[in-house]
């Protein structure tokens, strides 16, 4: 919680298929972490990174991975 911020309401009538992140340090690195290693996501000024993890298009193992990924370039 004091790296990362989901800002994606967690009420699912509220959100849709894609999930926003704050990354609290390093920003920037984390992003460019997460697509180098195969991670498709988006970059939003200033400080936040989109998701889409979508059951047609993902599989529950690239979503662990992503999220390993994340652990990993931002610990």
């Amino acid at each position: 919680a004091d790296r990362v911020e989901v800002l994606t309401p967690r009420d699912p009538a509220r959100r849709g298929c894609q999930l926003s992140v704050r990354v609290r340090q390093e920003a920037r690195r984390v992003f460019a972490a997460l697509l180098q290693h195969g991670v498709i996501c988006d970059w939003r000024e200033p400080d936040v990174i989109r998701l889409a993890p979508v059951p047609l298009y993902n599989r529950f193992s690239e979503v662990v991975q992503a999220v390993r990924v994340l652990e990993a370039v931002h610990a």
